[in-house]
């Protein structure tokens, strides 16, 4: 049955397109059936919340699939017309956290004289160190591959031979060095990798101003004595950091597709005519990274679905969670924060 299910994705969905890794992924998450997230128990910061890991998580999907369709079938002009679509997902992610923590910068404050007195804490105090590692380790991995695509690029003369996606020509150092010298192949570069770049530190600043921020709000003194005042704070944390794993999975899935595809191009030389309208090439020359390009593609479709099936499964946990919340309030009133 599970079988059938893979095969009716892959008839629908091309492999390129994010949502066809993702669901299948998504599926196989169901083997450990035990939710993702909780939510908090007071009322504002849970309703924040449930916008940010349905809605945001949604719109996640969406973005990472239209870009990997966008990638997929359409020709590349410029040889750097993708420089905007790798990053989107993780754009997305961040506008998201953005929003969340100005949504939530609006609880309201107790009176200074019911305030506790608390130490200052860490921007990641309230932060799982497991999804904090698996975060900052994502985000290393799309930086060295980046940046390392970024160096080799070089500017190519105008009369030299090109191969694989021939762009129209131009002096930006887009193109890679062919076999030694050969020729020249389009798609590295600053032009292609610049946007991504820029996004990971941006993603870090928002990341560490909003948990910052929700870490040190000041608490009433009737609340800093319980342990619902630190669920809370790390059930925020939890949330927005997995909304953030997201989009930094699905970046990285759409960088290491394209450094893949680029360093995947072949030449065959030496035709051997089998037919008088066909031709087999007795040589094929490959590119200087060949042996690690396939499997960087592959992995890449691989990583780009795990982005989209860990927002696929935030969405239904966050519901699941929601579902659970009432349960609870049922038997025992919540929290309630009212909008200054």
């Amino acid at each position: 049955m599970f079988l059938t299910f893979l095969l009716d994705v892959k008839r629908m969905l091309p492999l390129e397109v994010a949502l066809t890794f993702g669901v299948v992924l998504f599926a196989l998450s169901w083997l450990r059936p035990r939710r993702l997230v909780s939510l908090p128990r007071t009322e504002y910061r849970a309703r924040v919340l449930l916008v940010v890991g349905t809605a945001g998580a949604a719109l996640i999907v969406l973005t990472a699939s239209l870009m990997s369709a966008a990638a997929a079938f359409t020709y590349d002009a410029s040889g750097y017309d993708g420089w905007w679509r790798r990053p989107a997902p993780l754009a997305v992610a961040v506008l998201i956290v953005l929003g969340a923590g100005v949504a939530l910068a609006r609880v309201p404050l107790p009176a200074p004289g019911d305030r506790a007195l608390v130490p200052r804490q860490r921007w990641r105090a309230f932060l799982s160190p497991a999804l904090l590692w698996v975060t900052g380790a994502t985000t290393v991995l799309i930086a060295v591959t980046a940046l390392w695509h970024t160096v080799i690029a070089v500017s190519a003369p105008r009369d030299a031979s090109f191969f694989g996606q021939v762009p129209e020509y131009t002096s930006l150092p887009i193109f890679m060095n062919f076999n030694s010298g050969l020729g020249y192949v389009a798609g590295a570069g600053w032009p292609n990798h610049l946007a991504t770049l820029i996004a990971l530190p941006v993603a870090f600043v928002v990341l560490f101003a909003v948990l910052r921020a929700d870490a040190n709000r000041p608490l009433a003194r009737s609340a800093a004595g319980t342990g619902g005042a630190r669920a809370d704070r790390e059930a925020t944390a939890r949330i927005l950091g997995l909304v953030l794993l997201a989009g930094l999975l699905a970046t990285l899935g759409a960088v290491w597709m394209h450094v893949g595809a680029v360093g995947g191009s072949a030449v065959g030389l030496d035709d051997q005519w089998v037919t008088e309208d066909m031709s087999i090439p007795r040589l094929m020359i490959y590119g200087g990274y060949n042996e690690i390009a396939r499997p960087l593609n592959l992995t890449g479709y691989v990583v780009q679905g795990a982005g989209v099936a860990l927002a696929l499964r935030l969405i239904v946990d966050m519901v699941r969670a929601a579902f659970a919340a009432g349960r609870t309030q049922a038997a025992t009133p919540s929290t309630v924060e009212t909008v200054r």
